[in-house]
């Protein structure tokens, strides 16, 4: 069998993409062993045993904050390219984060590499006009929800339902019923969790919103106690700067996002996978996102929902 046959490329730019990323090559690990894998991603798939061609944990970027980093996603692309061709993979996997990773299957289409989309963005939401460049690109759609099947369907691009990869996380990972134990205890009888997100961004532009939302809930009932979840470790002084600002009962804690829901009341969440985690466990939540007045002129055309 021919080397190439056995390197795969994968591309995964958020957190989550890079859990899912992850758990995709345990998998494929476990059907053969032998097979490298290369690409974009963080810890993760990393640890997973993904060659990395560049550490997406400070390149996941937002809107027109990408433009401060223009230098490095072009050098990121031109490396990715010059992969493709040298090495030849038998395949592209490619998870959500579109922006870039269009550009990952153009490159791979050029050189006549099938192409496969894990997890694909949610196009018809925002960007249904994309659904042609998608047809073009793409041989082959994994929806993780069963309405986006007909949605490609019709579309003419071939589409598989394979279930949300984020409930066999849960389900293969478990959680911590002494950690939910542990918040409850030290926290006492109301406990409201605030979970700004994975992105420096997200924090800088959410996490003051929900302390002044959670200052207000304390004025009106001080027994409240907050909870506050950095999903990465490397957000900790940064986040712990920012709570340190408001006179809250609040403690900060890393990872256990799903520990931290479940011990929650209710949840103040940003936009986003986080959202879904929540609903699985059933608690009340307030969805908050936030954009600069320049990006919301800039998007407002754009929204379809």
């Amino acid at each position: 069998m021919p080397e190439s046959s056995k390197k795969i490329f994968i591309s995964a730019g958020d957190t989550s993409g890079d859990i899912h990323g992850a758990n995709l090559i345990y998998s494929l690990l476990e059907k053969d062993p032998e097979i490298k894998f290369y690409g974009l991603g963080k810890e993760n798939m990393i640890k997973a045993g993904l060659h990395c061609l560049h550490d997406m944990s400070t390149k996941s970027l937002m809107w027109l904050h990408v433009l401060a980093e223009i230098s490095s996603f072009y050098k990121m692309k031109k490396d990715c390219i010059y992969f493709l061709k040298q090495e030849k993979p038998c395949v592209v996997i490619l998870i959500d984060y579109c922006g870039f990773n269009f550009y990952v299957a153009k490159a791979a289409r050029k050189l006549g590499i099938p192409v496969i989309y894990y997890v694909t963005p949610q196009l018809w939401a925002h960007g249904p006009w994309r659904v042609k460049k998608m047809k073009k690109l793409v041989d082959k759609l994994l929806v993780v929800y069963p309405f986006e099947k007909p949605f490609y369907d019709n579309a003419g691009i071939p589409a598989t339902y394979v279930g949300h990869p984020l409930f066999d996380e849960i389900c293969k990972i478990g959680i911590d019923e002494g950690v939910v134990s542990e918040i409850r205890d030290r926290h006492g009888e109301t406990v409201v969790s605030l979970l700004p997100g994975s992105r420096k961004q997200e924090v800088v532009r959410l996490l003051p919103l929900f302390l002044q939302s959670a200052t207000v809930i304390h004025e009106k009932n001080s027994s409240v106690r907050f909870v506050v979840s950095c999903s990465e470790e490397q957000h900790y002084n940064l986040i712990d700067s920012i709570v340190k600002e408001y006179e809250l009962p609040c403690e900060i804690i890393i990872g256990k996002v799903h520990e931290v829901i479940k011990a929650s009341d209710l949840c103040i969440a940003s936009a986003g996978t986080v959202t879904l985690q929540i609903a699985y466990y059933l608690k009340p939540m307030i969805i908050v996102y936030k954009v600069s007045p320049f990006l919301y002129f800039i998007a407002r055309p754009f929204f379809v929902t």
